[in-house]
């Protein structure tokens, strides 16, 4: 009976280590690329602001403010990828800025790797809400109608686009 329970205690550790080593995402290379790229975003967007307050939720999203603008950097907003024509993993992250409690703008940052460094290349201010960033293409959906309409939020008025990014301008395909 002793025997039986040392090997399930024994059991229980191993799958328990083998399950928090799977967990661990800080690991994988897109891990340490989204880590440097949001790193990128929080200084682009800390210069915009006068005396920046940087707070992180729980969850992992990164809200950086002043007493005008907060900017929000959330994680699952970064997507990872090539985009220029190396082989280098590039990245795109989504920022969205408010003014008081209203949505101001959202940016995405063209950041790629560029001689084993990551830049900041572009910001490109647009309402599309990137899906994917995969074999060079950039998938986002958009609104059909421009924000001043009561049509805007139309769910059954938005499009899926793919985008190339070709001479430091998204090229829609």
């Amino acid at each position: 009976m002793i025997m039986k329970t040392r090997r399930f205690i024994i059991s229980l550790v191993i799958i328990a280590s083998l399950l928090a080593g799977c967990s661990s995402n800080d690991k994988t290379p897109d891990a340490r690329i989204r880590k440097k790229v949001a790193a990128i975003a929080e200084k682009y967007v800390s210069a915009q602001l006068k005396s920046p307050k940087k707070s992180v939720s729980p969850t992992g999203i990164i809200a950086i403010s002043d007493d005008q603008r907060k900017f929000i950097i959330d994680p699952s907003k970064i997507f990872v990828g090539l985009i220029d024509e190396d082989s280098d993993p590039d990245a795109l992250v989504s920022v969205v800025s408010l003014r008081g409690q209203d949505l101001d703008l959202t940016e995405h940052l063209v950041i790629l790797k560029k001689n084993g460094k990551y830049l900041l290349i572009k910001s490109i201010e647009s309402d599309m809400n990137v899906l994917e960033v995969k074999d060079r293409v950039i998938t986002a959906q958009i609104h059909t109608r421009p924000r001043n309409t009561p049509l805007y939020w139309c769910s059954s008025c938005l499009e899926i686009v793919k985008y190339r990014y070709q001479g430091g301008e998204l090229v829609k395909i």
